[in-house]
């Protein structure tokens, strides 16, 4: 004889189960008729089987792994440069936003029949606008930084290479939106340059206009106790904290073997 199936009487059940029907805030419905949304801002389809999909798909998530990678380095450097540099994604986004609500251009159809995943509007594309002003802001950064007085007038090659390899990725994020049918070309291409500009723009007014107020900020204390520092008037700064911090480690492990030594002659006499 098969078992006989569960019965729950939601009047009888008791803990630690009843919280789940009795639970006071649940709006009506809630439990007997749930609705899940992914979080759009992170949900890239690819078709499946698709090789060429997936690797682009990696691609287009490039914007939310270069915000997270800049979110840590500014916890453990916290200098004025990398915060204004992420500021400057947030000005660019909210610019996004209000671009896309005048120009109400609606996504390719594959996606504009998904629109309770996604933003139904699409020009300017978001991801070219804003990885195209990240890839932009630092080539600039980099070009400059490499030309600066008493430096060799010749790029080194790993720069060139470094500012190719920002094109080549920025390039590959736009085309993957296109490729994915979450964008057009046109609205791609619109925020490409729009992240262009807006990064020239960003450039000059954080390396020539904020940079003025800047020692009066770090001078500030509270800049100084959340240890708010400025790095751009050191050259080369990367080469710069090597020198230090490898000088600095050096002299510790010095000192420290010598007091290891002292230690032992001291037990031996």
């Amino acid at each position: 004889m098969p078992p006989l199936p569960l019965v729950v009487n939601a009047t009888t059940m008791k803990s630690p189960f009843r919280h789940l029907i009795d639970f006071p805030f649940r709006a009506p419905g809630i439990l007997s008729d749930p609705i899940y949304r992914p979080l759009s801002i992170t949900f890239i389809e690819y078709q499946d089987g698709d090789k060429l999909g997936l690797i682009l798909a990696w691609f287009s998530m490039l914007p939310f792994i270069y915000i997270v990678s800049l979110c840590t380095l500014i916890i453990f450097r916290r200098d004025i440069q990398t915060i204004m540099y992420l500021g400057g994604f947030f000005v660019s986004g909210i610019i996004n936003h209000f671009l896309k609500i005048i120009c109400k251009q609606e996504r390719p159809e594959r996606t504009r029949n998904r629109v309770d995943f996604y933003e139904i509007y699409g020009m300017p594309s978001a991801h070219a606008q804003s990885f195209f002003y990240f890839m932009t802001y630092m080539a600039i950064f980099v070009i400059l930084k490499s030309q600066m007085p008493g430096s060799s007038k010749t790029r080194p090659i790993r720069h060139r290479l470094f500012v190719f390899a920002q094109i080549l990725a920025a390039i590959l994020v736009a085309y993957s939106r296109v490729y994915l049918y979450y964008h057009t070309i046109a609205q791609v291409v619109v925020g490409g340059c729009l992240g262009i500009i807006f990064a020239c723009i960003w450039y000059y007014f954080v390396n020539y206009q904020f940079i003025k107020y800047v020692p009066l900020i770090v001078e500030h204390p509270l800049a100084k106790y959340l240890l708010i520092r400025d790095y751009s008037s050191i050259p080369h700064i990367i080469h710069f904290q090597y020198e230090n911090e490898y000088n600095e480690a050096k002299r510790c492990r010095d000192r420290y073997a010598n007091s290891n030594h002292d230690q032992i002659t001291m037990e031996e006499l």
